[in-house]
């Protein structure tokens, strides 16, 4: 169980306490989990970074040999971390993926696999043990399985919110349109071109919140630049929706210097 801990007017679900850094571990376990009962020996990914570095974990721990896809602007920080038997950088990762996928590899894509949801399940799990009387929770969003996986265990009274940065916000521009279009980011892990669960994950949100950079840059959570993204989008929302008293700010990932 990863930490909640009080930060101001708010709590903040530490998923960067997890074992990689990041909230992608509770996916990549289960994933690599039924790869293995149903007979791989071999796993695809395609990923920014943190689902690679967790699958590289997972995949070495479990003897699954892993072959991993990666954009050409990843973080060398990220990039020194990723631990595969193939490591492959260029302009099409998850084409790429997806083609490796058909020469019996098991495709570690969280957006296609229902097993992933399963995974961020535990995260609405957890919540509602440690604090049950939970109102709003705002999450950074980039294929949005996380965010779909958290909907599917917490009451309808909670609202759910998608934070994305304003230079790439397909979901959470869905509800808000205040805000002015930018062509960089402060984060690296959020600008998923394919979204095949777009319809469900608009579906499963209160609302959208599309966040400006310099709002990013000026929050002070020791995390990645997403959980900084997820609190600036809720002190834009609590100025515009009932967000309640109990709010909680999913920090999805740690910071990678």
């Amino acid at each position: 169980m990863t930490p909640l801990e009080k930060f101001g007017e708010v709590y903040l679900k530490r998923e960067d306490k997890n074992l990689t850094g990041s909230a992608k571990d509770r996916a990549i376990e289960l994933q690599v989990e039924q790869l293995i009962k149903l007979g791989f020996t071999k796993a695809v990914i395609s990923s920014s970074g943190n689902a690679a570095i967790s699958a590289g974990y997972f995949c070495q721990k479990n003897h699954v040999s892993l072959t991993a896809y990666l954009p050409i602007k990843i973080p060398n920080s990220k990039l020194a971390l990723i631990n595969a038997q193939s490591i492959i950088v260029n302009a099409t990762p998850i084409s790429s993926a997806f083609r490796l996928s058909k020469s019996g590899y098991y495709f570690l894509r969280q957006s296609t696999d229902p097993i992933a949801r399963v995974g961020y399940q535990q995260i609405a799990t957890e919540i509602l043990q440690q604090y049950p009387q939970v109102s709003s929770i705002f999450i950074p969003v980039g294929s949005g399985a996380t965010l779909l996986g958290i909907s599917e265990k917490l009451p309808k009274t909670v609202k759910i919110f998608a934070v994305q940065p304003a230079s790439h916000c397909p979901i959470a521009g869905y509800f808000d349109h205040e805000f002015i279009p930018e062509t960089t980011t402060a984060t690296d892990a959020l600008s998923v071109k394919m979204l095949p669960l777009k319809q469900s994950v608009v579906s499963a949100c209160y609302s959208g919140i599309v966040v400006q950079n310099a709002d990013v840059l000026t929050q002070n959570i020791d995390t990645s630049a997403e959980g900084n993204l997820a609190y600036a989008g809720y002190l834009k929302a609590k100025k515009i929706h009932p967000v309640g008293d109990y709010p909680i700010i999913l920090l999805t990932g740690t910071k990678r210097s």
